[in-house]
């Protein structure tokens, strides 16, 4: 049956044709735009509301994400003390089995009036029963408590491993950074493809609500699950059709071994209408908040402290080249400023040898200068960025990198203006999966408290037109999905999302309430 989506602003991110008055859709594709309204179509009346393409986020963990809905918050918290608290009072208050891990997500040291990292001495006055772990907001750095110290082996051990911060007599302290996190994640109970199914549908369902049609998500190297599990979680939700919304999956695979073994049992691209395999995912540095990004001048008043490249120049260069003799997009996990040029030198390297048109990514690029940003459009790299991490980071980048070198930093308006494809993400859990929280982030530069005033370097303000393309039509290109999805036009996919108001006419500090009324995938309304 066709339908016709109208009585609604709707604007098409086709700068060619803008706006139009109407959308026909039939069989989940739109077939016509500006059809005469008196035809006996079934009517979808959007009774004034906005209509635009689906919202798009082009870098986020879905498994992480939904694996996190049922464990402890402790975003809010504001000191170790508190943090102490509501993990005694999570456990009082659940029916735990002897020795079931407890897991918690989004404590920041730098919210704590203590000013420093919790330890293992700090959790285990939660529990002494319990392994219990917590992680801090960037996911980069995590705390477990003693039990889980001996669950996993480290107790009391000396361990030659930078990543593993030491106590006072050389032994574990429960920190533990970057991949050494394995150590404590692989003591845990296995994740099943039960599991993994269960954890992609609760997160979904949060998409929906926050208007994302189609998401590119990182799960392959997620925490002791192994990718054949999580492919074929996403295969038996696809093959059922059970995907309620569309993904492309970055393929973590961290070390040569995997990617050839990848490469001899699946093949990238499309798999069916609602699953992609996508590009080769590479984590090549940490996070700036702890201060584990790569960086090319030590960190401010650390004179020895550069940060750590994850991935060597030369294992980089080896994964990269196995990914373009076999066709494979790279997207490279780097944060700080010698990681985004090291990616940028290989990929100028392999450019001489392989013309494939592979539309290289840079996932993050928040510490690219202008000079790295020009060496990226002239090497054709596009990037996935965070705007919500101006909100999270402004007050704590000068104190990581000085002012001079802050003023280069989270140059969004900068990409946009040198060509790069620049698209929008919020690398959830790590910020809550909403395109409008993103869209607000990159028009007005301030937080959720509406501060600074005039914005965080607010010469990097972008419009709402190019905000809305960052969030739509931007990520479905970085995806190889510009002829099919991110822009209302005849032949696309019929994947939109519905606002409550219209954001050309909402002032800057009001986008942020601008609500999400339902979410269309495929011509069908999500509720």
């Amino acid at each position: 049956m066709l339908k016709l989506f109208c009585n609604a602003d709707i604007y098409t991110m086709d700068r060619s044709n803008p706006i139009v008055e109407n959308v026909l859709v039939e069989n989940g594709k739109i077939v016509d735009l500006n059809v005469n309204n008196t035809a006996q179509y079934q009517k979808i009346d959007l009774k004034g509301k906005t209509l635009i393409p689906g919202f798009c986020d082009s870098h986020l963990h879905t498994v992480m994400y939904g694996s996190e809905l049922d464990k402890i918050d402790l975003s809010a918290v504001k000191s170790i003390k508190e943090l102490i608290e509501i993990g005694k009072k999570y456990i009082k208050n659940k029916d735990f089995k002897a020795r079931d891990w407890i897991f918690g997500w989004g404590w920041n040291q730098e919210n704590f009036t203590e000013d420093r990292l919790p330890t293992a001495k700090d959790l285990d006055k939660i529990s002494t029963d319990h392994p219990i772990v917590f992680k801090r907001e960037c996911r980069h750095v995590l705390t477990a408590n003693t039990v889980a110290l001996k669950e996993a082996g480290l107790y009391k051990k000396t361990i030659n491993n930078k990543r593993i911060y030491k106590d006072q007599k050389g032994h574990p302290s429960g920190i533990l950074c970057e991949d050494a996190q394995k150590l404590i994640l692989d003591a845990a109970p296995q994740t099943t493809v039960k599991d993994i199914k269960n954890y992609i549908l609760e997160a979904s369902k949060k998409y929906l609500e926050y208007g994302l049609t189609f998401v590119q998500s990182d799960d392959l190297a997620d925490s002791s699950i192994s990718f054949h599990k999580t492919l074929k979680a996403y295969f038996e939700l696809a093959d059922s059709g059970k995907l309620p919304l569309r993904y492309n999956l970055q393929l973590r695979l961290t070390n040569e071994k995997d990617l050839r073994a990848f490469i001899a049992n699946y093949n990238t691209g499309k798999y069916n209408d609602y699953l992609t395999l996508g590009p080769l995912k590479i984590w090549a540095d940490g996070s700036l908040g702890a201060r584990t990004a790569a960086l090319r001048e030590s960190y401010n008043n650390r004179d020895s402290d550069y940060g750590e490249l994850l991935c060597s120049k030369e294992k980089m260069e080896n994964l990269v080249q196995i990914a373009c003799k076999n066709k494979m997009q790279v997207a490279c996990h780097a944060i700080g400023d010698r990681t985004i040029e090291q990616f940028v030198e290989v990929v100028e390297a392999v450019q001489e040898k392989y013309d494939d048109n592979l539309q290289h990514r840079i996932i993050h690029s928040q510490l690219a200068d202008y000079q790295l940003l020009k060496r990226m459009k002239a090497a054709e790299i596009n990037t996935d960025i965070q705007p919500a991490f101006t909100a999270s980071d402004w007050e704590i980048v000068e104190n990581r990198i000085g002012k001079d070198r802050a003023q280069q930093s989270y140059l969004w308006k900068d990409m946009i203006d040198l060509g790069i494809n620049t698209a929008g993400s919020s690398d959830s859990p790590i910020e809550k999966p909403d395109p409008i929280w993103g869209i607000s982030c990159l028009v007005s530069r301030k937080d959720e408290f509406l501060k600074p005033e005039f914005g965080w370097l607010p010469n990097q303000k972008v419009t709402v037109q190019d905000a809305l393309e960052i969030y739509t039509k931007n990520g479905a290109y970085n995806a190889f999905e510009e002829e099919t999805l991110g822009q209302i036009k005849p032949g696309y996919k019929a994947d939109f999302s519905i606002l409550s108001h219209d954001p050309f006419y909402v002032k800057e500090d009001k986008l942020r309430d601008i609500e999400v009324c339902n979410t269309v995938i495929g011509g069908k309304l999500s509720k």
